[in-house]
């Protein structure tokens, strides 16, 4: 039986239980060896995979160790995680945004805000939410915003996230016209977008990649790995640098005499509504047992 070793190669798509995988001789459709199933292993767009080709068809054997991966969108070995929120069509839903950002960051990804559609409601306090919580904010709208993310995506795989409705694939758009992915249209009733993009898709281009991929949701987030209590203090780059200068060594920034993550919410150098979304996520965190869950 003749084989032959197709070595760096990444996964660009899934579907159908096929992945098509691009290696330094083009693209091959492949299936994965039956052994991934048996360890509940997944291949994702974005894996470093190892392929081999047995009588003209190509299999996956190997899976190289992921530095990260998302449950949905399903892709592994993120480098870039571009949140957009859109001012209006839907407002903004801080908690979801907020938690969202934690996640990226247990990820080891510290995420970019994106401002979309400015241009029919003005900029309602968003920008500086994220500006002051040390977030890179840009406004789609603004003078050279798509030079500046186009920078900011190079040297690595880059993923955009957000609400259906937001934007996403009208930015995508406008960032590489070639694209032409499909927008989505705002349902009036439910005040929300419907799904369009249906299937994670990585694409090159000069410098970088980019995934064309379904957004997160506030139920996507539910689906990631859990976020706890006692680490989410970590996640909040606002509340990080304070930890340790509370009155007790046990605070955990709610409601404690001394606090100093308080304080700073006292003298507004930590945004009010970062702040809820922090004790929203910590006390929804609460009754999550690392045992429980195997972590």
């Amino acid at each position: 039986m003749e084989k032959s070793i197709i070595n760096k190669n990444i996964i660009i798509k899934g579907i159908g239980g096929f992945y098509y995988v691009k290696t330094a001789d083009g693209i091959f459709e492949t299936k994965p060896k039956g052994i991934f199933r048996n360890i509940n292993i997944k291949p994702l767009a974005g894996d470093f995979v190892e392929i081999e080709e047995v009588n003209g068809d190509y299999v996956i054997t190997e899976i190289h160790k992921r530095k990260n991966s998302f449950l949905r969108p399903p892709i592994a070995n993120v480098d870039k995680v571009f949140i957009v929120i859109s001012t209006v069509e839907p407002p903004p839903n801080y908690t979801v945004i907020d938690k969202m950002t934690a996640i990226c960051i247990k990820k080891g990804i510290v995420p970019d805000i994106i401002i979309t559609k400015t241009d029919l409601l003005k900029d309602d306090g968003v920008f500086g939410i994220y500006e002051k919580s040390g977030f890179s904010v840009t406004d789609i709208n603004g003078e050279n915003a798509y030079k500046e993310i186009i920078a900011m995506m190079k040297g690595g795989l880059s993923v955009f996230a957000g609400n259906t409705g937001v934007g996403k694939s009208t930015v995508l758009n406008r960032l590489f016209s070639h694209l032409n992915l499909e927008t989505a249209k705002i349902s009036r009733k439910l005040g929300r977008g419907r799904h369009t993009t249906r299937a994670v898709e990585i694409y090159d281009f000069e410098g970088g990649s980019v995934a064309d991929t379904p957004g997160f949701s506030y139920i996507d987030t539910e689906r990631e790995q859990p976020l706890y209590d006692d680490e989410i203090e970590h996640l909040f780059p606002e509340i990080s640098p304070h930890i340790g200068k509370c009155r007790f060594n046990d605070c955990s920034h709610t409601s404690e005499i001394g606090c100093a993550v308080i304080e700073k919410v006292k003298s507004k150098e930590i945004s009010e509504s970062r702040y809820k979304s922090y004790c929203d996520i910590r006390k929804e965190a609460e009754g999550i047992s690392r045992w429980e869950q195997n972590d």
